[in-house]
């Protein structure tokens, strides 16, 4: 009987959900060449080509899906253990930080997923700023923050990924007569905010901040009647705001921000990493459901 090694069946996997040998490698903290060699390993214990020769490494062969189902089991079986295991080494519940739109996305998905595992690990959750998530977190008061930045991920990511933004509202209404634009935005050092300006000041166009919230509710309520418009992450876009989703034309283009997920160094657990895990395959899987 053969035994298929864990690491080969999860970077199998993460190839599959990133779509990309190198993205695999980011995320596992890997080489290229690594994740590569991992595959080929892979299917020389199965004994059969797991992609199709002419996908690019991106099409499953029949069998690849097959072991792409069984490995999606067995890595979830791993990760429950694991986490049942260490439940005595966590030392209380955790404590996470996310942006007011990522709690919005993922807490429902989080907590489903938790009372799916019946794992008993709890944690508690504050809603901030980016900015404000990464001073609290330096301080030791987050076990994991979901927060973005500028430019490039901050010292420390355990992952990270490029967070394109999108115009929000309906532009056509949230016009003056005199051509000023009205916007609706978080408080000040909000990066949505930071980048929404940036983009207008670029364009020489004039506009008018007529609402200030750090509540997504309030934000919500004042982009449903046209008050304004905003900008927002594209891929987690609040259920409520999708249909508010306005084309580009006519707008300023919005410089992509980074967002990342960081762990409290050197105080780790299996625990922290599966919940940060999680949180990174909820959003391959948001990412996909976008785009398809």
């Amino acid at each position: 009987m053969r035994n298929i090694p864990t690491d080969l069946l999860r970077a199998f996997v993460t190839v599959i959900d990133l779509k990309g040998y190198t993205r695999a490698g980011e995320r596992l903290g890997r080489s290229q060449p690594a994740i590569s060699l991992q595959i080929k390993r892979l299917q020389d214990l199965i004994g059969a080509p797991l992609f199709e020769k002419d996908s690019g490494g991106t099409l499953l062969t029949e069998n690849g899906q097959l072991v792409a189902n069984y490995a999606r089991r067995i890595l979830s079986l791993n990760d429950e253990l694991v986490v049942k295991l260490s439940r005595r080494q966590l030392g209380g519940r955790l404590k996470i930080g996310l942006p007011n739109d990522y709690a919005d996305h993922f807490l429902p998905l989080l907590l489903a997923d938790r009372r799916a595992r019946n794992d008993g690990a709890g944690f508690d959750v504050v809603c901030d700023l980016s900015a404000n998530l990464f001073a609290a977190f330096r301080e030791g008061g987050f076990d994991l923050i979901v927060a973005m930045s500028e430019g490039s991920a901050a010292e420390g990511a355990w992952m990270s990924w490029r967070q394109p933004l999108s115009w929000v509202g309906l532009p056509d209404e949230a016009v003056d007569e005199d051509g000023v634009l009205r916007l609706v935005a978080y408080p000040e050092g909000c990066l949505y905010r930071r980048a929404m300006l940036a983009a207008l000041q670029r364009d020489g166009r004039a506009y008018d901040i007529v609402y200030t919230s750090p509540s997504l509710a309030g934000l919500e309520a004042a982009l449903t009647t046209g008050f304004g418009v905003t900008a927002f992450s594209r891929d987690i876009l609040p259920p409520k705001l999708v249909g508010l989703a306005h084309p580009t034309a006519g707008m300023p283009v919005l410089t992509d921000l980074v967002a990342g997920i960081y762990l409290r160094p050197g105080k780790t657990s299996a625990h922290v990493e599966s919940l940060a895990a999680r949180i990174a395959d909820l959003f391959a899987a948001s990412a996909h459901d976008m785009v398809a």
